[in-house]
């Protein structure tokens, strides 16, 4: 994931209180995002983006199973990532910077706005691994190989 670099106003260990940090960045007006990084059965990223202090935009990828996930079904898998182990980073942004990481992928935006009051009754009690690994079934001519007694 590539987005805007800005100034990091926060760090720290996680699993993350990301109720006070939610309603941190609603009464400051927060331009900006929170990336998070959590070790499940891979390492797990995930991003949400505020603009003026509202969830704006979602997504979370796990490289290693090369899974890509934006937007209202992001939304779920970060507030599952908000109670795993490991570190978040919250990044300020301008506002046009905001913008335009969204004018570049639209479907990043969160279309079915959840009020702040909602999200504390959304967010799991414990971290699950939400990626595994997925086993492909090669079809492999062993006789090729004259390993056609392995079948």
């Amino acid at each position: 994931m590539n987005f805007p670099v800005g100034k990091v106003v926060s760090k720290g260990a996680m699993p993350l209180s990301l109720v006070d940090l939610l309603e941190q960045c609603d009464q400051k007006k927060f331009n900006g995002y929170v990336i998070v990084s959590v070790l499940g059965n891979f390492v797990e990223e995930g991003v949400l983006f505020f603009r003026v202090g509202e969830v704006y935009a979602c997504c979370v990828e796990c490289m290693s199973v090369k899974k890509l996930i934006k937007g209202d079904d992001a939304f779920n898998y970060f507030l599952k990532q908000s109670r795993g182990n490991g570190f978040f980073h919250l990044i300020e942004l301008s506002r046009s910077q905001v913008d335009l990481v969204t004018a570049f992928d639209d479907k990043l935006l969160l279309v079915n706005k959840i009020p702040l009051k909602d999200i504390p009754k959304m967010i799991p009690d414990v971290y699950e691994p939400q990626f595994v690994e997925e086993v492909v079934e090669s079809e492999l001519d062993l006789d090729k190989y004259g390993l056609g007694e392995l079948k």
